[in-house]
């Protein structure tokens, strides 16, 4: 493969188009244009540039045609229409048709595209929305394109509330997501069939799930067969995804180009086989050319039947390309093959410029056509010579050589990708430089095996069952070979978001890639970008103090930090809801590059503290565990201490001995000793009650007390800068003598957004700003940060809060997309 130069781009007729769809399709958001004006203005800047086709520059039109045509097939795709009277959620009736259905142990989530939609106890209007919904209990038999109608409970769609939580907002935006929703699954009535295509290979799917469990070794292994037979990615593990990812080969959870290149190969060889072994009539005729198109249809039902993902379409689209064009004598180009795509992919849709396992594909592909040439020269070995007339020189030169180009492909698809994966995971996979070399090989084994079960099971089950086993087989080698590798010491290594360091990085790498002489030299701007992204943010003045009360939903989760040291004061925690300590504390830590912890605390041993707090600390060392004297014994209390491990636990109650965090200093004023603990009947006036100090700011956070324990620690508690509201402004806590008493001047409400509470309780709030307090809410504001110079704080909030009246503005007219 020879190193393309910058030149290279420009001959290539598809790039340019393509990058200015691409291009247009990205910037859509920024405006509030109708799609109509751009979608017209595209067709006539088009029209303008072919009538003038022979002047110089004339080009330039065209592709400004496609900007507009990428901006406003993104906006039509992104705009939606919301009755009035549901633009702020609520309960609702929908109805309209299911666009995907997947299938989860204890849920069955649906994204169902809204037709028509109303309140409860209304009449249903018209709509155009999509709707993210979560189905509880076992629903009838549904699946992609029968209509359907729910009552469900609309929430709207909210951007992530902390710093490090994934941010799915844009990409849900740009497919017209307008909220998620609940419902029970007694509630969803199935108002139409589904085509019986797809009913037929659905039940082709499930009947070749259960054939492939009856032969697997292991449950793991045929849930990874199916992955890539029938595209049941659910199936997998979730330890499973985490170890394919340290290991460097999550590429092979979803069906892309590997898969699809090494169908498209093998489907091509045996085809050209099958034509020269017909007869003396088809060996008149070249086999390429008759078999490269015929191919075809093969590869798209593969990709048809595993779920239609979209890197498995832009593969497929790649393949048909090089497919056709072999079949026209014609040279494979990959640049060309991969715009194709892009053309094809943005024009069918527009929000996959934003999807995120797409952007990995498209970024390693582009890595492999630009980077790999360029990564070979570097090696300090020659390419073997094909006239070597020692056999055994030639193939260990063979060997040599296509270890060498596995190692270059890996190598190129991390760099390419890794902007990219620093920003969604924080981390990248050092193993799979050498994971891949191994791996590779059986992969490729391994997608024939599965493309090639799949459609002799549709044939012949029964012929199709030593494919399967073979399959089941060669599934739990690689998920060996897995574990292996994502065991290894630095197997995945921590980076962080590049930020505007990415568009360095990237300069330096294609101009290291494609560029000559001098100009190679700018390739030191790549790692210049890495170690800048690193060091500039740790160079940056810190706050002596800072305490992040974290938004995890109905629960509180403080995070304090100074010069280096840290704590964490639960967790949060839902009992039948997502993993607060996975979702929101550990991405926050890794955020803030916090790997260890010098104090963990369980103010009071229920789940809405607790339970994210335990999987925290499963993930990240801790030195002291403080739990409340006289609750240490319970269940959740004993599931925190077990998931500390090392930790040195300790009971606290008022008096215990204070503890130095780097400039701050925590004191413990509750909960009281034992003969008060006895006058206290609730667990929540049991609490751990923690001041922190730090030069003349005092921040309390008193967990979920009540108002018998804030009687009893009234005489110990004085003026306050920060309040955490007690029991999250319920009106059985924060009584008036408290208010009067501690005079905080901020308050933070630790609730959840439209929780079934109805806290913070009105005249909570009220009486707090009666006092000349400032009301902070974490369901509103998302995390609030605490900053403090020993002098005075300042508080920033996550998000920042919509004007009066404006929650409304979620597209209630149909030509203006939800933003």
């Amino acid at each position: 493969m020879d190193r393309y130069a910058w030149r290279d781009l420009g001959t290539r007729p598809l790039f340019f188009p393509a990058l200015s769809l691409l291009l247009g399709a990205l910037w859509s958001p920024g405006t509030d244009g109708p799609a109509e004006l751009f979608l017209v203005c595209g067709v006539l800047l088009g029209a303008i540039g072919l009538a003038l086709a022979r002047l110089p520059g004339s080009h330039l039109a065209v592709l400004g045609a496609l900007w507009m045509a990428g901006a406003g097939l993104a906006r039509w795709e992104s705009r939606v229409q919301v009755p009035q009277s549901l633009s702020r959620g609520g309960e609702a009736v929908v109805e309209g048709e299911a666009e995907r259905v997947d299938r989860l142990d204890e849920a069955t989530r649906v994204r169902l595209v809204v037709a028509r939609a109303g309140p409860e106890d209304g009449t249903l209007e018209s709509a155009r929305f999509k709707l993210n919904l979560t189905l509880r209990g076992a629903p009838p038999p549904l699946l992609a394109g029968q209509r359907l109608r729910a009552r469900v409970r609309l929430t709207p769609d909210t951007p992530a509330a902390n710093p490090g939580e994934k941010d799915f907002t844009s990409v849900r935006r740009r497919q017209g997501v307008a909220f998620t929703g609940v419902a029970d699954a007694g509630r969803v009535l199935v108002l139409s069939r589904a085509t019986t295509w797809r009913w037929s290979m659905e039940d082709t799917r499930e009947r070749l799930a259960e054939a492939t469990h009856r032969v697997a070794p292991s449950r793991d292994s045929a849930a990874l067969f199916l992955t890539l037979a029938a595209g049941r990615r659910a199936e997998l593990d979730a330890e499973w995804e985490e170890a394919f990812s340290r290991a460097g080969l999550a590429h092979v959870l979803s069906v892309s180009g590997l898969h699809v290149a090494a169908l498209a190969l093998m489907t091509l060889a045996l085809l050209r086989r099958l034509l020269v072994r017909a007869g003396a009539r088809w060996r008149k005729l070249d086999a390429r050319r008759v078999a490269a198109p015929a191919a075809v249809p093969f590869v798209w039902a593969y990709v048809l039947f595993t779920g239609s993902q979209p890197p498995a379409v832009r593969s497929a689209v790649m393949a048909t390309v090089v497919l056709l064009g072999l079949a026209w004598w014609k040279r494979a180009d990959g640049l060309n093959g991969l715009a194709a795509a892009a053309l094809v992919l943005v024009m069918w849709a527009p929000s996959s410029v934003e999807d995120l396992s797409l952007r990995l594909s498209f970024l390693a592909v582009l890595g492999l056509v630009l980077l790999v040439p360029a990564l070979r020269g570097a090696l300090p070995f020659a390419k073997p010579d094909p006239g070597e007339p020692r056999r055994w020189a030639r193939l260990w030169g063979q060997g040599r050589e296509t270890m060498a180009q596995t190692l270059c492909a890996s190598a190129a698809a991390t760099l390419s990708g890794l902007p990219v994966a620093a920003s969604a995971f924080g981390r990248v996979s050092l193993a799979g430089l050498l994971s891949n070399i191994i791996a590779l090989p059986l992969c490729g084994l391994l997608t024939g095996l599965a493309a090639g079960g799949a459609a002799l099971f549709v044939v012949a089950p029964p012929l199709a069952i030593p494919v399967l086993w073979a399959g089941a087989w060669a599934s739990e080698a690689l998920l060996w070979i897995t574990r292996a590798f994502a065991a290894m010491p630095l197997a995945s290594v921590e980076v962080p978001p590049l930020g505007g360091w990415a568009a360095l990085y990237a300069f330096g790498l294609l101009t290291w890639a494609l560029g000559s002489g001098r100009w190679r030299a700018c390739g030191w701007l790549a790692p210049v970008a890495l170690v800048a992204a690193a060091l500039v943010p740790r160079l940056a003045p810190e706050p002596g103090l800072r305490v992040t009360f974290l938004s995890v939903g109905q629960g509180d989760a403080v995070v304090l930090s100074s010069r280096g040291h840290h704590a964490l004061v639960d967790g949060g925690g839902s009992p039948n809801g997502a993993d607060t300590g996975v979702r929101f504390v550990l991405p926050y830590l890794r955020h803030q590059n916090i790997s260890n912890l010098e104090l963990a605390v369980l103010s009071h041993p229920h789940p809405d503290h607790a339970l994210g707090l335990i999987s925290t600390l499963k993930e990240i060392p801790t030195a002291r565990l403080w739990l409340p004297a006289g609750d240490e014994g319970g269940p959740l209390s004993r599931q925190v201490v077990a998931a500390a491990r090392d930790a040195s636990v300790e009971t606290v109650e008022a008096g215990h001995p204070s503890l130095r965090l780097g400039e701050a200093t925590l004191e413990v004023l509750g909960p009281p000793g034992a003969e008060e603990r006895e006058l206290l009947e609730g667990v929540n006036d049991r609490s751990v009650v923690l001041r922190v100090r730090h030069g003349d700011v005092t921040v309390l956070l008193p967990g979920d007390m009540e108002h018998d324990a804030e009687a009893l620690l009234a005489d110990t508690l004085d003026p306050v800068t920060v309040l955490k509201a007690p029991h999250h402004g319920s009106r059985t806590s924060s009584t008036q003598a408290l208010v009067d008493r501690i005079k905080p001047r901020h308050v933070v409400f630790c609730v959840g957004r439209r929780n079934r509470f109805g806290f913070p309780h009105p005249e909570v709030e009220a009486r707090y700003r009666a006092a000349g307090s400032e009301c902070w809410r974490t369901d509103i504001d998302g995390a609030v940060t605490v900053e403090s110079d020993g002098r005075d704080v300042r508080l920033v909030p996550h998000l920042t809060r919509e004007p009066a009246g404006e929650s409304a503005r979620l597209a209630v007219d149909a030509h203006h997309s939800h933003r």
